[in-house]
């Protein structure tokens, strides 16, 4: 991860077009039962002039650590499901040299542990929306987002984002796994074989599913189908809806941002930052563009106290699938900017990035 500090909108977000990545020929066994696919449509941006701005390598700043976590190797047997998180699971992960009662600082790590839930392909689409991103709100028009929806025709192939057992598979009319009860319809939860970084077991979540492929207790692999996409639930139409869950597969406030868990593509990078106030002024649903000598992205810091931070970053906003390259970083209001740095991605990493506005 490249970790830069740099101290201090409104264009349509644009998908980059990915590097193709090997894939498995799922589409076969359902190709008689994928409705045709219409993608996303998307708006050319006109560009500004290319930045002047030459970015600088700034050096690494080392925050004071009182003890620190290390990353959790992978598990050699299937983990014992998990509902509820205890507090010997967070004393038993301590590194020895820690003291019970001394603040315990996590380093900024990446943990790409995750695979794309969707396999890709011509007609499938194996990213996630970026007009409603995690902790999104569509400004204010959505309940906040604590996941990432991949739209896709009905009975697309769902796939384990990551060795583990299925947790749950089944409705939720009975069994409340979201804010209410039949909220993602039929739903898949999977412990995984791994813990986050600060030694908590992690879950994913597969929401508004049309059929559900595994069962409770089952152990899947990496790839593996375990469901087709459908709109069961609270839907506007067939998609997946994806989390990420850290403690507590059941409780969806215990949700993290998957932009920091998907692996990203081959040539691609992942930004990651936080926006504050030197006022103190809630910096809920900013805009920031991202923007090259091709186009214009934006996303969006998070919209709600719901969202949870990884602990380590204490992140408010993400933009992941950014090409390798040289980017302009600017918020601005009412034509006035605010901020306006460089910053550099790079393949396979996190480039970190701390926004102060005045």
């Amino acid at each position: 991860m490249l970790w830069m500090c740099l101290a201090a909108c409104q264009p349509v977000m644009l998908i980059p077009t990915a590097t193709a990545l090997p894939t498995e020929d799922t589409k076969s066994t359902v190709e008689a039962r994928i409705e045709q696919f219409t993608p996303i449509p998307t708006v050319e941006i006109a560009l500004t002039p290319t930045p002047s701005i030459t970015p600088t390598t700034l050096p690494t700043a080392t925050p004071t650590v009182t003890a620190t976590i290390e990353p959790t190797a992978t598990w050699t047997t299937a983990p014992t499901l998990t509902s509820t998180v205890m507090a010997e699971v967070v004393q038993a992960t301590l590194p020895p040299t820690a003291t019970i009662g001394v603040p315990v600082t996590l380093r900024r790590v990446d943990h790409y542990r995750l695979r794309r839930p969707i396999e890709r392909s011509d007609t499938l689409v194996d990213y996630g929306d970026k007009t409603y991103p995690y902790g999104g709100t569509q400004f204010g028009a959505r309940e906040v987002h604590l996941g990432l929806d991949f739209f896709n025709a009905r009975f697309t192939p769902i796939l384990a984002a990551a060795d583990g057992v299925v947790l749950f598979a089944d409705s939720d009319i009975t069994t409340l796994v979201g804010p209410a009860a039949n909220y993602y319809g039929k739903a898949i939860i999977i412990q995984h074989n791994f813990n986050s970084p600060e030694g908590l077991p992690v879950f994913t979540l597969y929401g508004h599913v049309q059929e559900i492929l595994v069962s409770a207790g089952q152990s899947v692999k990496e790839g593996e189908l375990i469901a087709t996409v459908g709109d069961a639930g609270v839907a506007i139409g067939p998609h997946l809806h994806f989390e990420v869950r850290v403690g507590d597969g059941f409780d969806y406030r215990m949700t993290r941002n998957p932009d920091l868990w998907i692996r990203p593509y081959p040539g691609f990078g992942t930004l990651a930052g936080q926006v504050a106030s030197a006022s103190g002024a809630n910096m809920a649903g900013i805009t920031i563009l991202v923007r090259d000598t091709q186009r214009t992205r934006e996303t969006y810091t998070y919209g709600g106290d719901r969202v949870s931070s990884n602990p380590a970053w204490e992140e408010n906003f993400t933009l992941a699938d950014l090409p390798v390259g040289t980017y302009e970083v600017i918020v601005s209001t009412n034509g006035r900017s605010l901020f306006r740095e460089a910053i550099s991605i790079r393949d396979g990493d996190t480039t970190w990035i701390e926004i102060t506005l005045e």
